[in-house]
């Protein structure tokens, strides 16, 4: 499979999530990359309070 047919088969946006809470989200996952890094460096904050999760756009199939 290319990767731009991965790309289109699961475009969604990025979340930045801190304390289970969205702070930012984009479509670009650099442009999320580099808010966490501004927003919450690495020596002040904990990482398992910061989640970066994807939400994939479509329609969700229920059986």
């Amino acid at each position: 499979m290319k990767k731009e047919d991965i790309t289109k088969k699961h475009s969604g946006e990025w979340l930045l999530l801190f304390n289970d809470e969205i702070v930012d989200h984009s479509v670009n996952i650099e442009d999320i990359l580099k808010t966490c890094e501004e927003k919450f460096p690495s020596d002040k904050f904990p990482d398992d309070h910061i989640k970066i999760s994807k939400v994939i756009n479509g329609t969700i199939r229920t059986w």
